[in-house]
């Protein structure tokens, strides 16, 4: 007795499946963390907090996962830290100019006001990203000071 007709198509859509991975893997993702040239310096809480749950696509400081090795999960995780990064990088902030890092100050207060940064399918595969209450108002008053003093001398 053979397979079905559905399961003869099952099982060779499992092998095009298991093929076009195989292959993927073959297509090299440059994961790199290139020297931190001028890192911003967040105290105490605020300083904690923006390790744990920013810095891994918002800086030169990329903690990469096993899973970041493995395509297609390899360039999607490439493409959100290289986008993280243009956005915001902390790791270079003191090349900013002033001008830049108020905009980015602003930006970040308004951004920790969502619920959705750090991402959630961030948060699902690392738990301690998470931002608690507390850590997200340190994080806030913290910005929020930076923004003021940035301000000041604008």
């Amino acid at each position: 007795m053979g397979l079905a007709p559905v399961g003869k198509y099952l099982a060779r859509a499992g092998v095009a499946i298991a093929i076009v991975l195989i292959a993927a893997q073959l297509v090299p993702i440059r994961l790199s963390n290139p020297p931190v040239t001028g890192d911003i310096a967040a105290p105490g809480e605020a300083g904690i907090a923006l390790r744990g749950a920013c810095y891994d696509c918002h800086s030169n400081q990329t903690g990469w996962p096993w899973y970041a090795q493995a395509a297609p999960l390899s360039w999607w995780i490439a493409r959100d830290v290289e986008y993280g990064r243009r956005q915001v990088n902390f790791s270079i902030w003191n090349t900013y100019y002033p001008a830049t890092r108020l905009r980015k100050l602003e930006w970040i207060g308004r951004s920790l006001k969502q619920p959705d940064m750090p991402p959630k399918w961030y948060r699902a595969m690392h738990p301690g990203a998470r931002l608690t209450k507390a850590q997200r108002a340190a994080l806030s008053a913290w910005f929020a000071g930076q923004v003021a003093a940035a301000s000041a001398t604008q």
